[in-house]
């Protein structure tokens, strides 16, 4: 029979039985998982079409009623004109001008006498001038600054963003080109007789007073032309004779409207077409739109420019068409209006305000109707308030805050 010993079995460490006592687990295949970079583009596409929808919602959307926030009382003539500057209100009559908050609060006034008062302003001034009358008065947003008198009969002011303010007077048949510093001194003086130019309709200034353009007609062998002269003030300029660096001529086309916009780009509206201008010295023509019909009514803003003329439908009704324009000359809308209208004017917001007595209708630039409305008066004006539904009204005897709805 076979004898047994006892052996001895070697010791375990430690770390054996650490090893033992902390079974092994298996490794879970997600716990490394990691979601594909499908996922993630898959959810951005998501917020933004969620973004995207919210957006064309809001241009879509007619808002057809409102709530009254606010009211302030006024008491005005029935001459009285209106327009925004600087976030407050511009009141303007025969009698005066009132800058105002609009709850009413008076900033400044000043008392004038004028028959036909008309107003341009630049940056933080002010000109007020009576057409063909003989007084043009200087403002900032600070108040008064200085009156400039002649007595030669005013047909146009403009003013520059330092105050400069370049005057066309005519007496006879000779005109005056006058500019003068906010302080009232002469800068710039000269005559234009029909014998050699024509006779100017329209002027512009660039904001800073350093170019001026003018629209020239003139009648030959019985037909009507147009000229446009540019005079540039700077040291180029003053290497041309009469400072004149560029001119155009239309021949049969009236243009009794021109104008410096954003970025000094010069654009002239005539009874047939659109004129753009490049910001350069020469002023070269960067684009020319032809309209097919006559236009009725033409409006702009700094930014956006258009006009409304006749347009015939398939079924032959004449109907009144929109048409709106940035400053590269691309249309961004040309739709027909349903209504009749008394007048049409571009906010500050860039959207597009149509009246028609106590009948309001506000288009977006993309061409649709955000707001229309039948009011119990007559609305003068539309200023766009602090957030896309906030509206001031302007009344006959009020000023309302709305909020569309």
């Amino acid at each position: 029979m076979e004898e047994f010993k006892i052996i001895k079995l070697p010791e375990k460490n430690n770390e054996e039985e650490k090893d033992e006592k902390e079974p092994v687990v298996a490794r879970r295949v997600d716990d490394d998982y990691k979601p594909p970079k499908k996922r993630y583009l898959y959810i951005i596409l998501l917020l933004l079409f969620i973004v995207i929808s919210i957006f064309v919602i809001r241009i879509i959307t007619t808002y057809d009623d409102y709530e009254v926030e606010k009211t302030w009382e006024r008491q005005d003539s029935s001459e009285s004109n209106y327009c925004s500057f600087n976030n407050n209100l511009i009141k303007y009559s025969a009698d005066g001008i009132f800058y105002t908050t609009f709850d009413g609060t008076l900033i400044w006034n000043y008392t004038y006498d004028m028959t036909n008062p008309n107003i341009d302003f630049c940056g933080d001034y002010i000109v007020v001038y009576d057409k063909k009358g003989t007084e043009v008065d200087v403002f900032s947003s600070k108040g008064y600054i200085n009156t400039i008198s002649s007595t030669t009969p005013v047909i146009e002011a403009r003013v520059a963003d330092k105050g400069t303010v370049a005057i066309l007077l005519q007496e006879g048949t000779t005109s005056y080109i006058q500019m003068y510093d906010r302080d009232g001194s002469v800068l710039v003086s000269g005559e234009i007789h029909p014998e050699n130019r024509g006779y100017p309709v329209s002027m512009a200034l660039s904001s800073d007073a350093t170019r001026l353009l003018l629209s020239i007609i003139n009648v030959n062998n019985g037909e009507l032309d147009t000229e446009l002269v540019f005079y540039d003030f700077t040291s180029a300029g003053k290497e041309e004779e009469d400072n004149i660096v560029a001119s155009y001529n239309y021949i049969g086309a009236l243009i009794p409207k021109v104008e410096y916009m954003k970025n000094d780009k010069a654009i002239a509206f005539s009874d047939s077409k659109i004129i753009i201008f490049n910001n350069n010295l020469r002023a070269t023509v960067a684009k020319e739109i032809t309209v097919g019909q006559q236009m009725k009514s033409v409006f702009y803003n700094d930014s956006h420019f258009g006009y409304i003329c006749e347009t015939a439908t398939d079924n032959g009704e004449i109907v009144n068409e929109l048409n709106v324009y940035n400053l590269y000359g691309f249309r961004l809308i040309s739709k027909e209006i349903e209504s009749s209208y008394d007048n049409i004017t571009i906010l500050d917001n860039n959207e597009i305000f149509i009246s028609n007595e106590n009948e309001v209708s506000i288009y977006n630039l993309q061409g649709f109707k955000k707001f229309n409305y039948t009011f119990e008066d007559k609305i003068y004006g539309v200023i766009p308030g602090t957030t896309s539904k906030r509206y001031y009204l302007i009344e006959d005897s009020k000023t309302e805050e709305i909020y569309i709805k």
